[in-house]
């Protein structure tokens, strides 16, 4: 599936299993290092991509980009990638296919407001 490049959201899942790894201060941290930059992309809290066991997750939105696993280490990479870089490919190799796919089907469905 062809997606957009663009970037306009990045979601961060704060469910308990990604926030016992340290997710919502991931979340803190990308926020403030985007506002500091004066990018206007919103960091969202998101309540559970279905990936607990692989989490800290977040979706780069509407691009599509999964990350899984994430560490306070990789949100410079991560913060480039969202500034026009190249998406950190060690963090989406575990991302199931049909899962991100799925996903991404219900964001555009609207049934979450993002």
């Amino acid at each position: 599936m062809s997606r957009s490049n663009e970037i306009r959201t990045c979601l961060v899942c704060t469910n308990v299993d990604c926030a016992s790894r340290g997710s919502a201060q991931l979340l803190d941290e990308i926020t403030q290092r985007l506002a500091v930059a004066g990018n206007s992309i919103q960091v969202k809290s998101y309540l559970c991509f279905g990936a607990c066991q692989d989490g800290p997750n977040m979706v780069l939105y509407p691009e599509g980009t999964w990350y899984m696993g994430v560490q306070q280490s990789d949100v410079d990479e991560i913060i480039a990638h969202i500034q026009g870089g190249e998406p950190v490919s060690r963090l989406t190799e575990k991302v199931d296919p049909a899962l991100r796919d799925l996903i991404l089907d219900i964001l555009e469905s609207g049934m979450v407001e993002i």
